[in-house]
This record gives C-alpha cells, sequence and structure tokens, in this order.
C-alpha cells in the first residue's frame, strides 16, 4: 500500500442531495444543472483560492449516502445564502488524479465513485471494507476550473489504516 497522505483541516462548501434527487439512470445531473442555474457556482468561484466544481459523497453505514454539489472553499469561508459549509477534518488520506475532456456528472454517481476508487487503486491505496463506518466517510471528486476550462479530475478519499475492516451485518 502506498503510504497515506496527511491531509490539513478542509472545507467543502455546497447543498446536500439524496439519492430522492437522483434521475431514474442514478445520475445527480439534473441537481449539477439546478445548482449552476442559481448562480451558485459563480458566487463560490469568488470565495476560492482555485475555482472548482466538486462533489462529496458522505456514507453512511447503513448503505445510503449524501452528495453534496459545490466547492473546496479555504477554511473559514462563510458559506452563500442557500449553502452550508461542510468542515473536511485532518486526517490520512488516497489522492489520485488524471485527464478529464470535462465534468463527468452525467454518469451514475456509482459509475463515478468506482471510477475514483479505481484510480485510488491504482495509485496503490487500499479501500476500507466499509467506507460508511469510518470516522471520515468522505470521497471527493473535484475537478479545478483553469481559464474556464476543466480537463482534470483529482480524487480524495479519507482513509484511517486502523479502520480498513468494519462489521457487516452478515458475518
Amino acid at each position: 500500500m502506498t503510504e497515506l497522505i496527511d491531509q490539513p483541516a478542509g472545507q467543502f462548501v455546497g447543498r446536500v442531495y439524496t439519492t430522492e434527487s437522483s434521475d431514474q439512470m442514478g445520475t445527480f445531473y439534473p441537481a449539477w444543472q439546478d445548482f449552476e442555474a442559481a448562480g451558485y457556482f459563480d458566487q463560490l468561484d469568488g470565495l476560492c483560492d482555485q475555482p472548482n466544481r466538486t462533489y462529496l459523497v458522505v456514507f453512511s453505514p447503513y448503505g445510503n449516502f449524501q452528495y453534496w454539489i459545490g466547492s473546496l472553499t479555504p477554511v473559514g469561508v462563510k458559506a452563500p445564502k442557500g449553502l452550508e459549509v461542510v468542515p473536511l477534518p485532518a486526517g490520512t488520506v488516497g489522492k489520485a488524479q488524471g485527464p478529464v475532456n470535462g465534468i463527468l456528472n452525467q454518469l451514475p454517481v456509482q459509475t463515478t465513485v468506482n471510477k475514483g476508487f479505481e484510480m485510488l487503486e491504482k495509485a496503490g491505496f487500499t479501500i476500507p471494507e466499509h467506507i460508511g463506518q469510518t470516522d471520515n466517510p468522505y470521497f471527493l471528486e473535484s475537478y479545478p476550473v483553469v481559464d474556464g476550462k476543466v480537463n482534470q479530475v483529482r480524487y480524495l478519499l479519507y482513509i484511517n489504516k486502523n479502520q480498513m475492516e468494519g462489521y457487516d451485518e452478515f458475518d
């Protein structure tokens, strides 16, 4: 396993969505369109050191998850009206990145998360068996915006080497 990376505390600002917000294909594309139409990214871009389009998945121990759309911002930035701050704790993480031709928000969330996990594993990180049972059940897929364009995706998963296994109710 590749050595885990020490990640300082961070902050995400966005809006939460649940599986009920996804479409019949399992995408959150309509939510992304609504978020963009509400002007939230325009507001967030002015608050970020590096404008970005990011989604955050918060896994639950019960198989559910929260899907957040927003941006990574400096710690201490106040959320614009209609959005919330999600503090991201300091911890150990796995990181990977790769080239893209745009934001992959029209794919089912399960597909994009699995692609992120695959990239993290190729980078040498082991994925916890039950992410929802870890202290920090966070996965982020982030797209830096440079000169109005997106050509890279970055994956970040909180990984605690002491929490690689969990319990399965069928064990």
